[in-house]
């Protein structure tokens, strides 16, 4: 086969899997974010997404967000984590959706709510010498600031709005750095801190 044929025969593998998932209701990239962003940012991005969706009662979008979020091999960072609203979700649109299976460690994520002009902070222990990024967003989407201190009390990140960016860093040492989040809107929301 010459590498012309085999090219043809990749790009029509790829247009019949593209329509595939069209006849199935999924779009496998709709919302994905943008080129260069983080796989932290893309889960935050895609829990307020999915949400947003719960909650608009739209099962296509939640079902296709959850899809992402399971192969991005998302989980609590607490394990124990009480009001984890994703298998609620899940069972929301489980008709719509492939059995969960094991993965994989992939980024672990938090959920809160904060009223306006409220803050949260958390601790987390980062190793030295590996990278960390840390992402947040909200649903509605909102003013949230995101602040990283290091063990000595030095500001190492902050992002207005927290979305916007992520904070990504490469401790020196080993280290428990506070987390905080802030919420200068209007509203009260849902958030989520991804740390990955």
């Amino acid at each position: 086969m010459t590498r012309r044929s085999h090219s043809r025969w990749i790009g029509i593998g790829l247009v019949a899997t593209l329509a595939g998932c069209a006849a199935h209701g999924t779009e496998p990239h709709a919302a994905a974010p943008p080129s260069g962003a983080s796989r932290a940012s893309g889960v935050a991005a895609d829990l307020a997404a999915a949400d947003a969706a719960h909650g608009n009662g739209d099962k296509r979008v939640l079902a296709s967000t959850l899809l992402r979020l399971g192969q991005r091999g998302a989980r609590p960072l607490d394990a124990a984590i009480a009001d984890d609203p994703v298998p609620v979700w899940r069972a929301s649109v489980a008709d719509k959706l492939p059995p969960l299976r094991g993965r994989a460690l992939g980024p672990g994520y938090v959920r809160g709510t904060l009223a306006p002009g409220n803050e949260t902070s958390l601790n987390q222990l980062f190793l030295s010498g590996q990278a960390a990024t840390i992402a947040a967003d909200s649903q509605p989407q909102s003013e949230l600031r995101l602040r990283i201190y290091d063990g000595d009390g030095k500001l190492v990140c902050d992002r207005r709005p927290a979305h916007a960016r992520d904070c990504r860093f490469t401790p020196v040492f080993t280290q428990r750095y506070r987390i905080e989040l802030s919420n200068g809107g209007a509203r009260r929301v849902n958030y989520y801190l991804v740390l990955d």
